[in-house]
């Protein structure tokens, strides 16, 4: 055990050092240190600096010396040395220097000293890969906090390692540059969290595998006193409007604070706790050391603050806080958006998604949603927004923000009047508490309370249930919904499968019952009043429900599903875009002697997680990306026997009826011809329809949000014959994916009983919203018309119907909403950005905004006239491509010329190679570019398919393929161009696996393996051999994945069924390209050209022409670089890597009608670090050594040349070289004094393309007698 040095001894008596007392560290051997003589202890003293104490070394070869703390773990493993110094808040750091580029140094802090149960946290930096990792050990697994991050090289290999821990907040940094800090997203956006958070425990070093010395090892506590914990940020403006005060949370490093538009520049307000931390402030590359008028722009904007407090020894601890000004665009953008509906809540910037957190207290309805300051979802935030009556919103400041346990994923939110939870303290009244998912590294439920009316939010450091304590160990473990039932709460939670669990208290919680087989998201469960009693209602996030009852069986609370919902679920939302289901927590529900069940409002999401949610915003070009549904009274009524849900727009919602503007037609005939509504022109309306059908009537319905020529709209159908409501939105306006083109319905939509069909619907900007069979049938889809498609028709199919019909203009919601009289912008359908290839035409077409205002457009082009054509009709331009090239056209307003639409179109050659002749893109921005076709896109499907059956029994499908990001997917047998249960092969990045798998369905069939992964950016050739009950894969010809489909297994019967199928290309959130896709490709014969002769120059650097090869012909072998005649033309510490043309590196003359001029390709020379593999004393004749190193030729056939050097001086002082040339690695030295201790070295080198020497570093120096 190490001795505590006469200087640190001299501190500790001083106070400066706090000592411990602690259990011995278990697990491990303890390595004893060798007793030193008082001259080598006193060296050593005085060289390892360090204010810990104690240590106890585990593993390894440990010894002080006069460098520090020198340390051998090399093929050891892990080696600690723990000192018995124990600290909660605190700054602590170590110099390390690596003796060889390998292994990592690690910082180990916060330990519970038992290593065969291991609590702590751990930060490295691996000397090999100069990468670093932040990780923790909870009950011996490791849990990555971070991903590897690489850090500069040193020269001197030596680093800098420190870490600030204070709470919950850790922060690390390399050489002062920060690495982590938990809950700061700007550093990384990926979730990486924990379970509880460690809050105090030993310090210590861990070598893995390397050899190192640690030096100035110190820690200094963090206190009251030298805390660098701000007390709070404030944001202010000398020249604008700052919105709510943003709730700032000193131990957290994100804070976002919204300002008016008017807001130019602000103040950021800094109260310290210590007044003698030293307080930065920067933003966009400038420091503003006052924080005051600070420039920001439109949208976000992260701005800096850094306090910093000087520690003991030398070292500083800094927390980094994050402060996002979000300046909102002007007054007027909000509430006029083209597609911002107007009695639907919808977030004002940025992303919502589910909905959490929905509460009635104190008379106030409280909405809080999954938040991200961006137009697509990223780490979880919860948004805030409160109402007295559901339809009219006050938005209120962020409510929770990520943090060391992950990102706030969904909760919910419950009053806990009676305080059973303790945490409003004695004797106090209680108040609103959260229970959080807190997502990474699985996940978990924290807990959060209020004691303001949800104003500001306290995390507890309490994890009320963690997945990997749950019966199932399931890590998708999330969604938390409590309420109170029997005076005692009761949580459902799923996210995979569900389960319910009970408590007493609310932080303290037991699993009652689980449900292996019944998968949801965002479950809910609440009970409903009934003839029958009490009856409860399963949601499983808002598609579908079941009907049943709440009870213990076997001393145990569990859902038990009535008879009719025991195999199927009733439909909940036949629309795609209502998800995430939640009801509003009003009061306890009583008892089932005396239950006291309030009305129960439901509200919903108004988009998918399939395929499209992340699209909206940028398709559409908006900055918001979430909208709510309308809310919804829930209720029971008998049907066949059986209970079936029931929900009604809440009566709130007709305080927004327009009645004086009101349409009504009372028993009026309609019959298929009608034209009812030949004059009707609005965007936001609600329909009350009854229609009272003739026998041979078919069909009714309405035709919404048409335009003039019926090209454009939405249908909402009910088949009378088939009983099925119906809404297709394939011909709606903007297509946002595939999902638009097909038909939501739902079958089994009953008549009333006296055959009539109530349709009752809600339209708004953006969405339709459809009910009838009394309320039982309820559908949701969003859909983005162009503006001035204002029309309506009434659908009759058959013969005539009686109908009752009143349409109600609905009012605005938005209190702040200006009105909009003056042009303010030109819009259109179509993207800004358009490819076409030469000979293809494409329709563009405009509208003025808004669309009150003239709708007269202009049509120019004012780039590129010689690329395109155009021709103007009714208002639209026709464009064609004529060749290669580049074009802008204009749209502009007639009125306001100034306000403009700006298409730019790229005309591209279509020249990818493929023998399928109708090979269409599907959904994406897939496009061919000479002979690639390439897609790149972001957390959404893009799909590119053959319009007709390709694929026979027995084919063969073959591509290149390049990626480096994003799921790759090959459809090698679908049913239609609709991928949907296709079977596909999936390349995913950084992986040598090959999945076999159907498309949205879950579960791998088959996984192959191939020698590495693909994701290189490289072309890769991939071979399908299809037969008619296996799959064969290759990738660069090599056998990777070989299956036989099995007609008995549920995931393969549907294979058989596919004889001739469609074929397609697949990708997910990242960028591919394709070349040469064949499926069963006929090698085609060409008649026999004589080649023609041409000439090839030759030109290096700087375009310095080196030689001209005459009369040469294509694919004859070029010649490589010759350092000495070419040298002139070199690049100086470069290597040769190739002749190149067209941007590729070629080795043969390419195929040209003309004379070529093709051009070296150089690369920096990369000098390994060198090494001796063996060094000995000479035997035989004469006195010496003999020294040798490792041969080596690089890729780009470039010898490894030897320079030794020798020296009795360790410092290689009056040092010999010899250089023994290319290739030759054995220096055999003779002629020095025998028995002589002499220290080598040896360095490589390599010729570049001047022939001149490019050296690396010398060898560690090792040492031989010369005999």
């Amino acid at each position: 055990m190490r001795k505590v040095s006469p200087r640190l001894l001299a501190l500790m008596m001083a106070g400066a050092v706090t000592v411990t007392s602690i259990t011995p560290v278990t697990g491990y051997q303890t390595i004893t240190v060798n007793a030193a003589t008082d001259s080598q202890e006193k060296e050593a003293a005085q060289g390892y600096q360090t204010n810990l104490t104690g240590f106890d070394y585990k593993k390894g070869d440990w010894k002080e010396t006069k460098d520090g703390l020198y340390s051998n773990a090399v093929d050891k493993g892990d080696c600690f040395a723990f000192s018995k110094t124990t600290a909660k808040n605190f700054v602590y750091s170590t110099d390390v220097t690596f003796k060889r580029n390998q292994g990592a140094a690690t910082l180990i802090f916060r330990f519970n000293n038992n290593l065969d149960n291991k609590e702590c946290y751990a930060v490295n930096i691996d000397g090999g890969s100069h990468k670093c990792k932040f990780w923790r050990w909870q009950e011996n697994s490791d849990y990555q906090l971070i991903d590897e991050k690489e850090v500069k090289a040193t020269d001197d290999e030596k680093y800098t390692l420190k870490v600030v821990a204070y709470d919950s907040w850790i922060s690390y940094y390399v050489n002062d540059t920060l690495i982590a800090s938990t809950g700061d997203y700007t550093l990384q956006k990926d979730d990486k969290g924990q379970s509880t958070v460690l809050t105090e425990g030993s310090l210590g070093l861990l070598n893995w595998n390397g050899e190192m010395t640690f030096q100035n090892t110190y820690y200094t506590e963090l206190n009251d006193q030298n805390t660098p914990e701000l007390k709070n940020i404030s944001v202010s403006s000398s020249t604008g409007d700052v919105e709510k005060a943003a709730q700032f949370t000193s131990t957290e490093p994100i804070m976002i604070q919204y300002v008016k538009n008017n807001a130019e520049t602000v103040d950021l307000n800094i109260e310290k706790k210590n007044k003698n931390a030293d307080v930065q402030v920067e933003y966009d590359g400038k420091t503003y050391n006052d924080g005051k008028n600070i420039p920001v722009k439109v949208g976000k904007n992260y701005i800096t603050v850094k306090s910093t407090v000087q520690g003991e020894n030398g070292q500083t601890a800094t927390l980094t806080y994050r402060v996002n000004v979000h300046r909102r665009a002007a007054d007027k953008t909000y509430y006029n958006e083209a597609y911002r509906n107007q009695y639907h809540y919808s977030v004002k910037d940025g992303w919502g998604n589910d909905l959490n957190g929905l509460v009635k207290y104190k008379g106030t309805y409280h909405m809080f949603y999954q938040f991200y300051d961006d137009t697509k979802w990223g780490p979880m935030h919860w948004a805030h927004a409160t109402s007295k009556d559901l339809i009219h919103w006050e938005e209120q400041p962020i409510a929770l923000y990520p943090d060391a346990n992950g990102a706030m994923f969904s909760g919910c939110i419950v009053a806990d009047e009676k305080n059973t939870s303790g945490l409003f303290g004695d004797g106090n009244e209680g108040g609103l508490v959260a229970l959080i998912t807190a997502d990474g590294n699985g996940q978990r439920i924290k807990v959060a309370y209020s004691t303001d009316e949800g104003k500001t939010w306290k995390k507890t450091n309490k994890i009320a249930a963690d997945w990997s304590k749950d019966p199932l160990n399931n890590r998708d473990f999330r969604d938390p919904k409590v309420f109170r039932w029997e005076n005692k709460w009761f949580m459902v939670i799923a996210g995979g499968p569900l389960r319910i669990y009970s408590s007493d208290n609310l932080t303290d919680w037991k699993c009652e019952s689980t449900y292996a087989d019944l998968h949801t998201e965002c479950p809910d469960l609440y009970p409903i009043k009934t003839k029958d009693g009490v009856k409860w209602v399963l949601s499983r996030g808002g598609r579908s429900y079941k009907v049943g009852d709440f009870k213990q069986v076997d001393g145990k609370w569990k859902f038990v599903s009535d008879e009719a919902y025991k195999n199927s679920d009733g439909v909940m939302n036949f629309g795609k875009d209502s998800y995430a289901a939640m009801t509003y927590y009003v009061q306890d529900f009583g008892t089932q002697e005396n239950p006291t069940i309030p009305e129960i409002i439901e509200g919903n999401w108004m988009n998918t997680w399939d395929d499209y949610c992340n699209k909206v915003a940028d398709t559409v070009g908006q900055n918001f990306n979430g909208t709510y549904n309308l809310n919804l009274k829930v209720g029971l009524k008998q049907e066949n026997g059986k209970y079936v849900l029931t929900q009604t727009p809440i009566s709130a919602y007709e305080s927004l009826r327009d009645a004086e503007n009101k349409i009504s037609y009372k028993n009026v005939t309609i019959s298929e011809d009608n034209d009812l509504l030949k004059d009707f022109a609005k965007d936001t309306y609600e329909i009350v329809a009854k229609f009272k059908p003739s026998e041979k009537t078919k069909k009714v319905g309405f035709r919404l949000r048409k335009n003039q020529n019926d090209t454009e709209y939405t249908d909402v159908i009910y088949d009378l014959e088939n009983e099925k409501l119906s809404i297709d939105r394939s011909k709606s306006g903007k297509i946002i994916s595939q999902e638009f083109k097909k038909i939501n319905e739902q079958s089994n939509v009953k008549k009333n009983e006296d055959g009539s069909v109530e349709l009752h619907i809600y339209v708004d900007k953006a969405s339709v919203e459809v009910f009838s069979s009394n309320n039982t049938a309820a559908g949701a889809n969003q859909i983005f018309p162009t503006p001035t498609s204002l029309g309506a028709s009434v659908l009759v199919e058959g013969d005539p119907v009686k109908a009752d019909i009143d349409i109600y203009p609905m009012k605005s919601i938005w209190t702040d909403k200006e009105e909009l009289t003056d042009v303010e912008s030109v819009g259109s359908m179509q993207n800004e950005n358009q490819t076409l290839y030469a000979g293809d035409s494409v329709e563009l077409s405009a509208y003025v905004f808004p669309i009150s205002v003239d709708q007269t457009i202009t049509w120019d082009v004012t780039e590129g006239k010689d690329v395109v054509s155009i021709k103007e009709s009714e208002g639209k331009a026709v464009v064609t491509a004529l060749k290669s090239g580049k074009a802008t056209v204009i749209a502009s307003s007639k009125s306001d010329p100034s306000k403009k639409k700006i298409f730019t179109i790229n005309v591209k050659e279509n020249n990818f190679k493929t023998n399928i002749k109708k090979f269409v893109n599907v959904s994406g921005n897939w496009t061919i570019d000479g002979e690639v076709l390439s897609d790149s896109n972001q957390s959404a499907n893009d799909f590119y398919m053959s319009e007709d059956a390709v694929v026979n029994e027995k084919s063969t499908i073959e591509a290149d393929m390049s990626f480096e990001k994003g799921l790759v997917n090959l459809i090698f047998a679908s049913k239609s161009t609709d991928p949907n249960g296709a079977y596909c092969l999936q390349f995913v990045p950084g992986s040598n696996k090959v999945r076999l798998f159907r498309m949205y369905k879950d579960g791998d069939i088959a996984v192959g393996e191939m020698s590495s992964s693909i994701s290189d950016g490289a072309y890769h050739h991939v071979k399908i051999e299809k037969e008619a009950n296996a799959v064969k894969v290759y990738v660069d010809d090599k056998e990777c994945l070989n299956y036989t489909f099995d007609a008995n297994k549920e995931s393969d019967k549907d294979f058989f069924d596919i004889k001739t199928g469609y074929m397609g290309l697949g990708l997910w959130d990242g960028a591919v390209s394709f070349k040469n896709l064949y499926v069963d490709k006929k090698e085609e014969t060409k008649p026999s050209e004589k080649p023609k002769t041409i000439s090839v120059t030759l030109k290096g650097n700087g375009g310095k022409t080196v030689t001209t090869i005459n009369k040469t012909k294509a694919g004859t072998k070029l010649p490589g670089w010759n350092k000495t005649k070419y040298k002139a033309a070199g690049k100086k510490g470069y290597v040769f890597a190739g002749w190149t043309y067209k941007g590729k590196v070629v080795n043969k003359v390419p195929a040209s009608d003309k004379n070529i001029v093709l051009t070296a390709k150089f690369v920096k020379i990369k000098v390994e670090t060198a090494k001796l593999s063996s060094l000995k004393g000479k035997s035989g004749k004469g006195t010496g050594f003999v020294a040798k190193s490792i041969k080596y030729t690089n890729k780009y056939g470039e010898k490894r040349g030897f320079r030794f050097r020798y020296s009795t001086s360790k410092k290689m002082k009056s040092a010999k070289y010899k250089t023994t040339g290319l290739a030759k690695n054995v220096y055999t030295k003779t002629g020095l004094k025998k028995g002589k201790k002499y220290y080598v070295q040896v360095r490589y080198y390599y010729y570049d393309s001047t022939n001149q020497k490019v050296y690396g570093a010398y060898s560690k120096a090792k040492s031989v007698k010369a005999y």
